[in-house]
């Protein structure tokens, strides 16, 4: 009986190491591949030096053409915005690309109002994309300051790398293995980082609202201190939004409110979302605003 159960942990002693050696193998591969946003700013982009980025969620990466601004005013910029998140995770896509070399005179925080509103933030849905990145202090710590509870998968990675493959298993290991043959495959946006939706959306009709922003988010003075500390001016954007007025009364922070720029027919993929048209006319309008008030100033 001994003899048996020595045997048994000996094969389970081997199954885990095999496990953490293929779970290392699904992070290298997807950190040196393009496929999620922080790997493709890591493994694509060579040149990290930008007249502007762009940090945001699903909001900033649909409601954004940097080309369209780009060829507007004869700038450099890249779209950074990830889906699915919010302010503590573009927090970190921030700090993440100032690490890696990157510097930007302009940092575009494509705003969302209810996130703002958050005093107590937590783990977000798609911050695992930074894991192949948990060896680095700084995504280490922020898993460990965002995740609750005893059992933290994306912190003990930083261990036991089987942990947060395993438990993230269908958004880790299986793009780890497209990136084996494709690692230049990026994860839907183009090769500025930018996404948009088909003019296929539906709309839900509501009465027009008024809606007054809440600066609570505590990620909001990181990131603004962040910017300060790498000479990069922070400028908040609110994005069209269906029949809402957004109002803001803080006065701190550089912001351009376009929330009532288009009309529910004119663009729109659903409530907070541009379709392709949308964003081509919030693109424009935004370009016109960043060079007025913005870039042109910065050259004088």
């Amino acid at each position: 009986m001994k003899k048996f159960l020595i045997k048994i942990a000996r094969y389970c002693l081997i199954v885990f190491v095999l496990i953490n050696i293929l779970s290392w193998g699904c992070l290298y591969f997807l950190r040196n591949s393009s496929f999620y946003k922080p790997e493709f700013l890591t493994h694509e982009i060579k040149d990290k030096s930008f007249d502007y980025i762009v940090i945001g969620s699903s909001i900033g990466l649909t409601s954004v053409d940097t080309k369209c601004i780009d060829s507007l005013d004869h700038v450099k910029g890249i779209n950074l915005s990830i889906d699915d998140t919010s302010t503590s995770s573009n927090y970190l896509m921030l700090e993440h690309f100032y690490q890696q070399g990157g510097k930007a005179n302009y940092c575009i925080l494509s705003l969302s109002s209810w996130d703002l509103a958050v005093t107590h933030p937590r783990i977000n849905n798609n911050d695992y994309r930074f894991l192949p990145f948990v060896s680095n202090d700084y995504v280490y710590h922020y898993y460990d300051s965002m995740e609750d509870g005893f059992f933290k998968p994306l912190t003990y990675s930083h261990y036991l790398p089987c942990l947060g493959v395993c438990y993230y298993n269908t958004e880790v290991f299986y793009p780890s293995l497209v990136t084996v043959c494709q690692p230049n495959k990026r994860n839907r946006f183009d090769d500025k980082g930018d996404y948009c939706y088909p003019s296929t959306g539906v709309v839900i009709k509501h009465k027009h609202k008024e809606v007054v922003l809440h600066w609570n988010n505590p990620f909001l003075n990181k990131i603004k201190a962040l910017c300060q500390a790498h000479h990069t001016k922070l400028i908040v954007y609110q994005a069209p939004v269906v029949n809402t007025t957004i109002v803001n009364t803080n006065k701190s922070y550089n912001f351009i409110n376009h929330s009532t720029l288009l009309q529910p027919q004119e663009g729109f993929y659903d409530e907070v979302h541009l379709d392709v048209n949308g964003r081509k006319i919030a693109s424009t309008v935004l370009a016109k605003d960043l060079i007025k008030e913005y870039f042109k100033k910065n050259e004088q």
